[in-house]
C-alpha cells in the first residue's frame, strides 16, 4: 500500500536507475504539454509521434493520449546493458518527473502518494518532494482537460479531432 507524504513531510528517496518505473506498463497517459514537449526534444512534429510513441483512447467521449509500450516498457526506455536509460530525459512527461511521487488529486496540491513498488523509497538522502512539479502538472493537467472539454462539448467536435486541434494550438504556442 502506498504511504501519503503531507507538504510539511520530506522522505528517503534516492532513484537507483532500476527502470521498474518505466517497466509496468506503461500507463503513463500524456498531457498535449508533454506530446508537445517531447516533439519538440526530438526535433519533430506531434504528428510524427503519434502511433509511434503515443496511442489514443477515447475513454467517455475523452482522448486520453497514453505511451506507448513494448514488451511492458516504456517505449523512450533504453538500455545498454550497463545501464538503463531514457532517451527523452530532459522532456520526459510531467507524470514521470514525479514518480515515485505520485499526484492524490488534480486540484490537492499538499498532498503525494508513494510508490512503494519503487526500490529507491526509503533509501538515500531525506528529500523534498518534487512539489513544484505537482502544481505543474496540475496546471497542465486542468488547462488539458478543460480546452478538451470545450472543443467536445461546446463546440462540438470529436474526440480525436479535438485532441488534435488542441495539440496544433498547443505545440505552435510552444514553439
Amino acid at each position: 500500500m502506498n504511504k501519503i507524504i503531507e507538504r510539511h513531510e520530506k522522505t528517503r528517496f534516492v532513484c537507483t536507475r532500476c527502470g521498474l518505473c518505466c517497466s509496468s506498463g506503461p500507463n503513463v497517459a500524456l498531457t498535449v504539454y508533454d506530446i508537445c514537449r517531447i516533439a519538440k526534444y526530438l526535433n519533430k512534429s506531434w504528428r510524427e509521434l503519434a502511433g509511434r510513441y503515443f496511442y489514443v483512447v477515447i475513454a467517455d467521449q475523452f482522448p486520453v493520449a497514453v505511451l506507448r509500450g513494448i514488451n511492458n516498457k516504456c517505449v523512450f526506455l533504453e538500455s545498454n546493458g550497463k545501464i538503463t536509460y531514457c532517451t527523452i530525459y530532459p522532456a520526459r512527461p510531467v507524470r514521470c518527473r514525479m514518480y515515485p511521487f505520485i499526484p492524490v488529486a488534480p486540484r490537492e496540491l499538499n498532498k503525494y502518494e508513494v510508490s512503494s513498488r519503487c526500490p529507491g523509497v526509503g533509501r538515500g538522502d531525506v528529500i523534498d518532494p518534487p512539489w513544484s512539479e505537482l502544481e505543474k502538472y496540475s496546471e497542465e493537467v486542468a488547462s488539458h482537460y478543460s480546452e478538451l472539454f470545450s472543443l467536445i462539448f461546446v463546440e462540438g467536435y470529436d474526440p480525436l479531432r479535438a485532441l488534435e486541434i488542441l495539440l496544433d494550438k498547443t505545440c505552435s504556442s510552444n514553439s
